[in-house]
């Protein structure tokens, strides 16, 4: 294999390489993820499939005979789901003249085996244009909205592409989607772009605020209302006067209050709690949930007339394991904004491309919020002048994100094993078989110790006499260290 400072830079690219050979996958896999690629691994044509189907797959290199069937039917498969997809063939008996194969299948070209990663890797940095370097290389949509969403994938952008022309209208605008999504953010991005961003932008959890509180909390009460109310207090309806009201998981608001709001909706005014002066009111609504409304409706736990008044405008942002394309630059992004909260000198630690592959194939079900925290977490958690994060940062401090992931190390040792009563091998994930503790090279020797340390530690269930025994060292000096490290 060539040098790899002579190849080309893969990164954001997303592989899947169909082989029944094992070894032939394990090293493909190993070069090819130190060039940055996202690899996808199928020892089946089952498997094939199902990557194909649910998993972003910008190029395919596939053996011509694979899984005792002709290969050309993987092409078929990929083709269908992804026409504008590039597809390779390797074998051990490439043909001879390619154009001379059957004129319907249109591959980018046929490698013999072993497959020569230079000439493939620059196949793939030529035909494929992924922008990885900075985020400041952006589109005129991502531009826009550059201060309130971070962004590169399809679904997002097709999802986001008509918000700069609901900012600008004065329409209610329901925004849907998991927890963790973002749902705010756009909120904040139609205020930023609308005739409203001169006043102020307010928010409040209809989820978060007790049922017998919340009436109060929108519209305000007037002095001595009820007891308790020692002064007039200005709800939220008043304070977002001229600006934007997100009302976010409108779906938990009390059907009482959701009459309420309709009318404020269709009147343009209210009165406080105990108040007896309508107060005129001028903004915008956005309102956000997590939960299906439509559902909500047919149960009547949501009013189906207030379901239409606030569903003028629509925009649904999908979860981050639809887009993960996102996950790389949301990673950084987050890690970076953690490290400068930390005050920590620049260069910044960088995410190895094993690390990369470990988050992206997680479910991420708390979403780009999930993300964050993990990401801020990681960074405070991390030793000094450590210049690369690896897998192995993110297995000692959070364990179960590895459990479903690969083990990727410095020297990837990917193995397959048979189902049970089926006859299907798949790539299966899984940590060493002996227990240990991975210490990237270039490490030094102080945060060695505390890595070590804490190993002992976990092993142990947090017993210094046992981690301190294990080590070799006395309990007073495992004392110390953790003194020094905390």
């Amino acid at each position: 294999m060539a040098s790899t400072n002579t190849l080309p830079d893969l990164n954001g690219i997303f592989l899947l390489i169909a082989d029944q050979d094992s070894s032939n996958l394990r090293n493909l896999k190993r070069y090819l993820t130190e060039l940055g690629a996202i690899v996808h691994l199928a020892g089946t044509m089952t498997n094939a499939q199902m990557i194909i189907a649910n998993k972003l797959v910008h190029a395919v290199l596939a053996d011509t005979e694979f899984d005792q069937r002709d290969g050309f039917e993987i092409y078929q498969h990929y083709k269908a789901a992804v026409p504008s997809g590039l597809f390779y063939f390797m074998s051990n008996h490439p043909p001879t003249d390619p154009e001379s194969e059957d004129s319907s299948i249109k591959v980018e070209g046929f490698y013999s085996k072993p497959v020569k990663i230079e000439q493939f890797a620059k196949s793939l940095r030529k035909k494929i244009q992924v922008d990885t370097s900075s985020i400041s290389k952006l589109d005129p949509l991502t531009e826009l909205l550059r201060p309130y969403l971070i962004f590169r994938s399809p679904v997002m952008r097709r999802g986001l592409m008509i918000l700069p022309k609901v900012a600008a209208s004065s329409h209610s605008v329901l925004v849907t989607g998991e927890t963790g999504t973002g749902k705010e953010m756009v909120a904040r991005a139609i205020h930023g772009l609308s005739p409203f961003a001169n006043g102020p932008f307010v928010a409040v959890n209809c989820g978060a605020i007790p049922e017998s509180l919340i009436e109060g909390e929108l519209f305000g009460h007037e002095k001595g209302s009820f007891t308790g109310a020692q002064a007039q207090h200005r709800g939220k309806f008043e304070l977002a006067r001229d600006g934007t009201l997100f009302l976010d998981e409108i779906g938990e608001m009390p059907l009482a209050l959701q009459a309420r709001l309709l009318r404020v909706l269709e009147e343009r005014q209210f009165y406080r709690v105990g108040g007896e002066k309508p107060i005129k009111t001028n903004l915008r609504i956005v309102a956000a949930t997590q939960v299906a409304l439509e559902k909500s409706v047919e149960d009547g736990l949501f009013r189906e007339d207030l379901y239409y008044r606030l569903n003028v405008l629509r925009i649904h942002l999908p979860a981050l394991r639809e887009r993960i394309e996102d996950i790389p630059l949301l990673a950084w992004y987050f890690l970076e904004r953690a490290f400068a909260e930390l005050n920590r000198n620049k260069p910044y630690p960088s995410l190895s491309s094993n690390l990369i592959q470990i988050l992206v194939e997680q479910d991420w079900r708390g979403n780009a919020r999930e993300l964050k925290n993990l990401m801020t977490r990681l960074a405070v958690l991390l030793p000094n002048r450590v210049h690369q994060i690896v897998p192995d940062h993110l297995a000692m401090y959070f364990p179960e994100k590895m459990m479903s992931a690969h083990d990727f190390r410095t020297e990837p040792e990917t193995y397959f094993q048979n189902i049970v009563g089926d006859e299907n091998i798949i790539e299966v994930s899984s940590y060493p078989p002996e227990d240990g503790t991975f210490i990237p090279t270039g490490t030094l020797l102080k945060d060695a110790e505390e890595m070590l340390i804490k190993a002992a530690l976990r092993y142990t269930g947090g017993n210094r006499t046992k981690a301190a025994k294990m080590l070799g060292i006395g309990i007073r000096t495992i004392r110390r260290k953790i003194n020094e490290t905390e």
